[in-house]
């Protein structure tokens, strides 16, 4: 009988967590906070028998405390056991998320050579080879980022949200800031797609991330959407990493 597990994935603006038995996803969620309490919790709710999580804050003491002293709980660092080889030149500075989309990418397609772009806060790019290699990538802004950033560092430009359609020029102050971030982050996309295209032969595309629905919508171009791949990632590396104990 397989193990139930819980992945957790503490990002930037909200936390999602799964609970996978084997490589199967039986349930997920979204949750503002978790507190030990909650995660106690749901350890309990699902018959938890190994919990990873990743987060790019700071945990509280206590639940680190707990973490260090439960042999069923991972907490993702950089000195786990990763099921490809790592050849980032800085491992260390390394978002630990970007680590985890890499590996839900070469579970779903093994041995290929695949690139995630993980359309969140910021818009992360990642290659891996066929020959089990993650190479690195790149990072950018995100699509609200770009949008925050013109109005915060101008003196008369207005906050705006992005929209969802593919426009090519703007009418009117809104919608030229509109184009500019939200256009120009398509093009941006579909930039580095092509370049890698070149490079690595027969690529997956895999897109991630809370933006994800944008690119996916406006896109002309093959794409497989992995809305929970970071999650689906970070069961890969658990199982990974139990296997060896």
């Amino acid at each position: 009988m397989k193990d139930r597990r819980l992945a957790v994935d503490i990002g930037n603006t909200r936390t999602k967590f799964a609970v996978f038995k084997g490589t199967v996803l039986e349930h997920t969620d979204q949750i503002k906070h978790l507190s030990l309490r909650l995660l106690q919790d749901l350890v309990l709710q699902f018959g938890i028998s190994y919990v990873i999580i990743s987060s790019v804050r700071h945990l509280a003491k206590n639940m680190t405390f707990f973490i260090d002293k439960d042999p069923r709980f991972f907490l993702l660092t950089h000195n786990m056991r990763f099921p490809f080889q790592v050849a980032y030149k800085t491992p260390e500075t390394l978002g630990l998320d970007r680590l985890a989309s890499v590996a839900g990418a070469w579970a779903i397609f093994p041995n290929q050579n695949s690139m995630v772009v993980d359309a969140g806060t910021c818009i992360k790019y990642e290659i891996i080879t066929k020959d089990g290699i993650y190479r690195g990538g790149n990072i950018a802004p995100g699509l609200r980022m770009r949008l925050e950033a013109m109005h915060l560092l101008t003196s008369k430009l207005p906050h705006v949200e992005p929209f969802e359609r593919y426009e090519t020029m703007g009418t009117d102050t809104t919608s030229a800031l509109q184009v500019g971030a939200c256009t120009g982050a398509i093009h941006e996309v579909q930039g580095f797609m092509t370049e890698y295209k070149k490079t690595f032969s027969k690529l997956n595309i895999l897109l991630t991330g809370g933006d994800s629905h944008f690119f996916v919508n406006n896109l002309k171009t093959k794409i497989f959407e992995a809305p929970n791949l970071v999650l689906q990632g970070l069961n890969e590396i658990l199982d990974y990493n139990v296997q060896k104990i």
